[in-house]
This record gives structure tokens, C-alpha cells and sequence, in this order.
């Protein structure tokens, strides 16, 4: 199946005007239909809005629909009218319900007539941007660095930036390029120059070999490829991968021509989201032409940074941390085994220094430790060489862990101290570049809200996110849940358990380092666990990264099997008061969903939804500081997990609006802020 359509997005423009996102101009997709007539049996379901509300208003059995209509004409934002008779619905009064959105035709309904006042402006819309977009450069996307764990300084070229592009091709056919697309962004964003869909594409561009030393590497670093990647250096293929949601590293030197040569790379990509057995996380390709619930505009291609490094013969290729309190046991991988001269700086003191074997793990004593806490997020620097190859990376010292407060209760502990975890759930998409930030400040902006409204833990919601995301959370002390991406119902194929396990290694493979990350959830409420061994799936996480706690299944059935450190539920609207256990602590995976609807942020306007409306964003604050009193109250319980940072779409429940702008004022927002602190710091005794 190959499919190819408009993408849509959100606040819409005047239909003559085009639709402006960052660096690019497109023409305005939507569309006016004219104002309807009093039409019998016709009816406009939803959308019903005050002072009639869903039930409508009663009025009495000798008015017609002129009293309806007048009512609408006296109501701000109605646009239209359903009216009823008494006789038809044998009731004593006639019935009259005011609309804030009539789209499309209506539909044929006995004993209902209509009439659409205004004319009505549909989708798709103009795209939502956040104030980021403007500062996206098409000559030099998302500059920095893609990797802070394993930097060297001076030998890397980055590749971003406008590509050639093919959508609807054939892995056979050679392509024609007819159009660009500004990666690393996706091609369904409005940022990437394309704003469209595919399950298929070829990507093309050149590049000049750098200069690098006899015998030495040219290695090409893809941040990661929605999904399977074929690569081809000069018409040769060197990779097939994998894999949504990590990076993959090519050895290109054998392919390549001699330094400060052109030479071509085209990238094959076939993505089917929500049609294929792989997981997808949120993303849904009927989302594009039918928005709505709690799934998204797909993410198709190349989403993360695609960059070039020089390096020596002899050189590093990744390493592992694993912290105590007091120590670290490191795995340096090398391409070729070597010793490894291993510098690690201290805060007063000469520096550790010392020379270790390569690919295998040997334990570093860390003297007077500073350890790793959202208050104090202390980081070590740490420095690799091996021949003529220098890298440097981070850590830091922490642990999480089960232990028991002063009553006995099992609580998450970090560093071996019980600990209250507030905040909430991070999906990490954009309006305009969808699963892609459209700057590195955006990037940082996200996890630095976990500090402005005064949480100190972020859910990172079926997703994980580039490498910089998690190195701003280490720098900033903010503790990380990290979910396992799923496969997000089955409607259309059922998950891969082959899939789904590589994918949950290669993730923590790829988090590994971050001290910020101290627990993994496997699976989320019904979204596939029951494909799998659930136990056994468990059993592997904790074997395979044992300095993590895990989480069973966030608020779903398998929650029920008692396995993993977590006993996680959800709760909406109002938070409740789940137990603990001698093995499990008590975690609120969700619980919330306020929404204030603010007009001109919505992604289809009107169209907003969530678990709990409200009329004002100072209504959400105080909901939301109330339902943190009834936290305070049921203090077994060591997790609560606010849905959520944003609105997505048109789930219109966050703090933010879709487009990054607070929905509450200054002092609104610190006094979210110091209910929070309140939550964090009261006594859990």
C-alpha cells in the first residue's frame, strides 16, 4: 500500500492567504463551504456549545426554528442551529441546540432540522508553528553536535540540509527527483518542505569525502531512519536497517572516493506506521485525514541528524557506564581491541588516570563521589584514547532502586533515598516538524517546562528522543521514565515480537549512558502485551540493564500479573490511591487530561477534546493544584504523571498549547510550580 497525501495540520489561515512554516510557503489547503438553509431532517452532530449545551435548550411548543435562529444570532462563535420539534420526538417542548462547528453535509436524521448561518472554513488547515520556525536555516538545519556522550572536536561534517527527494518509489526502479526536502525533519512536516506522505522514498544527495589520515575511517551516522533503511554510497548498498527509533553507524571508507571527491548518497526508506507489525509509537497515517483521539500524524524517513566523522585507524566506537555510588563499571568498545587510556577529571584533586583493556568492563573507584539528583545533577567528564584517536563522554554517579521509607512503604529510591517523583507525560511532537524539534533551544525548551512548573520527572511517552533531548535532561536534573515504544493497536496488523525485542534492546543500547533515565516501561496499558510473555519480557529488561527499575505495563491489565518494581495505574480525571507492595511501589502512570481550549491554538479549530473540560486555563491551574491536594493525601503513593506537557493535536490537555505558548500567566504558572514543590518535598512519612 503506497500512499500519498496532504498532510494536515492545525489554526487555520484566511483560505486566500498561503500557509507559512519556517523557510517554506505552501498553498492554503483549506477550504469555505457557503452558509445552509433551513433544511428538514437533516442533522450536525457534536460540537454543541453553551447555553444549550448537548442536552439543548428547551423552548416551548408554539415557537419555530426563527426563535432557534435568533438565539444563535445573540450567541458569540454559533454558527448554526439543530432544531427539533415536540410533536416529532414526542416530547412537551420543541429543542434547540447551538453549534461552534457545522462541517461537511450533515447527516439524514428524523425530527432534526438544521441550518448553517456562517459560512464554514474545513480542513486540512495552514500548519500550526511554534516560535522556533523561523529560525530554521535550510543551509544548516539542527547544527550542533548530534552526540554529547562521544564527542570529538573538529572532525565531523554535518549532512543536514537540503536533500533530493522521490515520494512513492520503488526500491527497483531508479528514481526521479522532482522536488527537496530539508532534512533531518519528516517528510509529513510543514518543515521539511514537503508536507506529504509516503510509505516509500528515495532520498539523494552529495557530499565531499573529508580529509582524514592514511589507514583512518570515514564513518556516516544516521540519528535514526523511520523505518527500514537501505543505504547506497556511489551506487553501492552498505546497510540495511531496522529500526524507528536509533542510531545506526556506517564504515563507508571502502566506498568512498579520494578526499575532497563528490560522491553520492542516496537513502531507500520504507515506513507503513500504523499499517506494518513494527512499532510506531502514536503515529496514525488516517490521522492526517481524520484527526482526533490519541494518535498523530505519522513520522515517514530520515527524523534525526545525518552527519560525517573522520576518524583514526584505531578508534572508539561507543562505551558503556554503569554507576554505583561510588564507582563505575565501564566497557570502552574499540573497532580493533587495544588499551584505552581512560582520564577522569575531578572536582578538587589531580584527575583519575589509567589504562584499560578495550571491550571488556573493568570497575572504577570514583573518590568522595558527587552524586547525580535532580537538585544537584553532577557530572563527570570523561576522556577516551586509543592510538591517535581522543573522544570524550559523561556520567554520573546514581542508583534507583527499591527500599522502604521509615513506615515500611516500598518507594523508588535514588541514591538509596525514598523519593516523590511529580510530573508528567512528554509525547514529544510538533506541530511543524512532528517527531523533529525544530532547533536544538525548542529541544531544550521541553525539559526545561519540567523545571518551570517546579516537577522533577518527565514520562517520555512512546517515543525516544535524540540524543541531545536526554543529555539537557542529565545537565538539568530531570529524571526520566523512559517508555518503550509500542505497537499501538492492531487495527490493521498485529505486533512483531521479533521486532518489538530488537527495538527494546537497540533502545536501551542507546540510553544506556543517561543518568537521567532510571526506569523502563515495557509495555502501556492495552497497546500489545497480549502478544507476548509479559514475565519474560520483564525478566530480560532487568537482566539485561539491571540498573534500572522496570514497569510492567503503565495502567494496563498486565499490571495485574504483579511483576516488575512498579504497580502503575491510570486515572482519569482525578487521581486515586493504587497500593504498594513488599516488591512493587505505587505509581499514578496518568491521571488528569484538563483541558482549556484556547481559539487560534487548536490543530482543527473546534475540534478540540480531552478527559475533562474546562472553560479558562486559571480553571485548569486550579483543578489541576486541587487534584495535587489529593495527592498529598494518599501518600503511598511515590509517582504521579500529569497528562500532559503539551496539546497534541487535538487532545487539548497540556499545560502548553500545541504551538509551545504557556496557557497560564506568570503567577499563574508559580503557583502550578509550588504545588509541585509542595508534592516533591512534603514528608512521605
Amino acid at each position: 500500500l503506497i500512499v500519498s497525501l496532504l498532510l494536515l495540520a492545525i489554526a487555520a489561515c484566511a483560505a486566500s492567504d498561503d500557509c507559512k512554516c519556517g523557510p517554506f510557503t505552501y498553498p492554503d489547503p483549506s477550504t469555505t463551504i457557503p452558509p445552509l438553509p433551513y433544511t428538514a431532517n437533516l442533522d450536525f452532530p457534536g460540537n454543541d456549545m453553551p447555553p444549550c449545551g448537548s442536552d439543548g435548550c428547551e423552548l416551548s411548543p408554539d415557537t419555530d426554528h426563527i426563535t432557534c435562529e435568533t438565539l444563535c444570532n445573540k450567541t458569540t462563535d454559533c454558527i448554526g442551529y439543530v432544531f427539533s420539534y415536540s410533536t416529532c420526538e414526542h416530547k412537551s417542548n420543541n429543542t434547540c441546540w447551538l453549534k461552534s462547528a457545522m462541517s461537511g453535509s450533515g447527516i439524514p436524521a428524523n425530527c432534526r432540522d438544521s441550518a448553517r448561518l456562517q459560512p464554514v472554513t474545513t480542513g486540512p488547515y495552514c500548519a500550526l508553528t511554534t516560535q522556533w520556525a523561523e529560525q530554521v536555516d535550510t543551509t544548516h538545519p539542527l547544527p550542533a553536535y548530534p552526540r554529547p556522550q562521544l564527542v570529538r572536536e573538529g572532525n565531523w561534517i554535518n549532512l543536514n540540509g537540503l536533500w533530493d527527494i522521490q515520494l512513492d518509489a520503488k526500491f527497483d526502479v531508479k528514481p526521479t527527483y522532482t522536488q527537496k526536502v530539508l532534512v533531518p525533519y519528516p517528510i509529513e512536516s510543514c518543515l521539511s518542505g514537503v508536507w506529504n506522505t509516503s510509505m516509500t522514498m528515495w532520498y539523494s544527495t552529495t557530499f565531499i569525502t573529508p580529509d582524514h589520515e592514511a589507514g583512518g575511517s570515514v564513518l556516516l551516522h544516521f540519528g535514526s531512519v523511520d523505518w527500514q533503511t537501505t543505504v547506497l554510497i556511489n551506487g553501492q548498498q552498505v546497510i540495511n536497517h531496522t529500526g524507528g527509533y536509533d542510531p545506526f553507524t556506517i564504515d563507508i571508507t571502502p566506498y568512498v572516493k579520494e578526499s575532497q571527491q563528490p560522491n553520492e548518497l542516496a537513502v531507500f526508506v520504507y515506513d507503513p506506521s500504523d499499517y506494518g507489525r513494527q512499532v510506531f509509537g502514536k503515529q496514525r497515517i488516517d490521522a492526517i485525514a481524520n484527526p482526533g483521539g490519541d494518535t498523530y500524524t505519522p513520522n515517514s524517513g530520515i527524523w534525526q541528524t545525518v552527519w560525517l566523522e573522520s576518524v583514526a585507524r584505531l578508534h572508539v566506537t561507543d562505551y558503556k557506564v554503569t554507576p554505583t555510588l561510588n564507582s563505575i563499571d565501564l566497557i570502552v568498545f574499540t573497532n580493533q581491541d587495544g588499551m584505552v587510556d581512560v582520564t577522569i577529571p575531578l572536582p578538587t584533586g589531580d584527575p583519575i588516570k589509567t589504562t584499560i583493556a578495550s571491550n571488556t568492563t573493568t570497575t572504577i573507584v570514583i573518590p568522595n563521589p558527587q552524586l547525580w539528583t535532580p537538585e544537584k545533577p553532577y557530572l563527570y567528564n570523561i576522556t577516551f584514547k586509543i592510538g591517535d584517536d581522543e573522544a570524550r563522554g559523561y556520567f554520573g554517579l546514581r542508583t534507583f532502586t527499591l527500599c522502604k521509607d521509615n513506615n515500611g512503604v516500598t518507594r523508588p529510591c535514588l541514591n538509596n533515598v525514598p523519593m516523590f517523583l511529580a510530573g508528567w507525560l512528554d509525547q514529544s511532537f510538533w506541530p511543524d516538524g512532528i517527531y523533529t524539534a525544530p532547533t536544538d533551544e525548542a529541544l531544550a525548551f521541553d525539559v526545561q517546562a519540567v523545571k518551570t512548573f517546579g516537577m522533577n520527572m518527565v514520562r517520555l511517552h512512546q517515543k525516544v528522543n535524540p540524543q541531545r533531548w536526554y543529555w539537557y535532561a542529565d545537565t538539568l536534573g530531570v529524571v526520566v521514565l523512559q517508555d518503550m515504544v509500542q505497537h499501538y493497536g492492531s487495527k490493521h496488523n498485529t505486533p512483531s515480537v521479533d521486532l518489538y525485542m530488537d527495538d527494546l534492546q537497540a533502545m536501551m543500547d542507546n540510553v544506556w549512558n543517561h543518568p537521567s533515565i532510571v526506569q523502563y516501561e515495557t509495555f502501556n496499558e492495552a497497546d500489545m502485551w497480549s502478544y507476548f510473555d509479559v514475565p519474560a519480557v520483564v525478566n530480560f529488561t532487568q537482566q539485561y540493564d539491571p540498573s534500572r527499575l522496570v514497569d510492567t505495563d503503565s495502567g494496563g491489565k498486565a499490571n495485574d500479573l504483579h511483576v516488575g518494581a512498579v504497580n502503575d495505574i491510570h486515572d482519569y480525571p482525578n487521581p486515586q490511591n493504587p497500593q504498594p507492595s513488599e516488591t512493587q511501589y505505587a505509581m499514578i502512570g496518568e491521571f488528569g487530561g484538563i483541558g482549556a481550549f484556547v481559539a487560534g491554538k487548536e490543530w482543527w479549530p473546534n475540534r478540540c477534546h480531552t478527559y475533562l473540560k474546562v472553560d479558562t486555563p486559571a480553571e485548569e491551574a486550579a483543578t489541576y493544584i486541587n487534584m495535587t491536594k489529593t495527592l498529598l493525601k494518599n501518600r503511598n503513593v511515590s509517582v504521579s504523571v500529569y497528562t500532559q506537557i503539551t496539546d497534541v493535536e487535538l487532545e487539548c490537555d497540556g499545560f502548553y498549547n500545541y504551538d509551545r505558548t504557556n496557557k497560564f500567566d506568570a503567577t499563574t504558572t508559580q503557583a502550578i510550580a509550588a504545588a509541585n514543590q509542595l508534592l516533591i518535598n512534603a514528608p512521605l512519612d
